[in-house]
């Protein structure tokens, strides 16, 4: 009878221990992938998602006026940028976002160089580098003509050059 007062509560204390430490552990990994996943479905469908060369890039080409109200969503959900970035990510009439992923191993590319470079519609030439933030590459764009701007998307990761174009019509 003794034996099974020990033995009882010997029991529960190994099953208890072991529900509390064979419990996978999720926070670090979980949140990064939740606040990716919810950037990426707050900002909805890219303007161009195409595969090159291994690279998987999404872009999304929306005006100021959107950004704007996104970054409150953002800055809602607890996410910090300093002044000075947020200054530079303001301007213009538009603003890029580039994510880019490696395929073969899903792994996201934050050490690259990005450049952009437009054609506006009365085929005036300039270009852009987005600077990496969050994950991503961005940076604000001046697109004042109506019509249709040609861009060339030129992603450089470790000393070679993927690109892929696309067009869009301001209006």
């Amino acid at each position: 009878m003794k034996t099974n007062y020990v033995l009882l509560p010997a029991v529960l204390i190994i099953v208890l221990a072991m529900m509390m430490f064979g419990r996978q552990n999720h926070d670090g990994t979980t949140m990064k992938d939740m606040k990716k996943h919810d950037m990426m479905s707050i900002m909805g469908k890219p303007t161009v998602d195409a595969t090159v060369e291994g690279l998987h890039m999404k872009l999304w080409l929306i005006t100021q006026k959107h950004h704007k109200k996104l970054m409150k969503e953002m800055k809602n959900d607890g996410m910090k940028m300093d002044e000075a970035t947020k200054e530079v990510m303001m301007a213009g009439t538009h603003h890029m976002i580039l994510h880019v992923t490696d395929v073969p191993s899903g792994k996201e590319i934050t050490d690259a160089s990005v450049k952009v470079l437009m054609v506006s519609p009365s085929k005036k030439n300039s270009s852009v580098e987005l600077k990496s933030v969050m994950r991503c590459f961005g940076d604000g764009l001046k697109l004042t003509e109506k019509g249709e701007y040609q861009f060339n998307v030129i992603v450089k990761v470790d000393g070679v050059p993927k690109a892929t174009q696309f067009k869009y019509k301001v209006k």
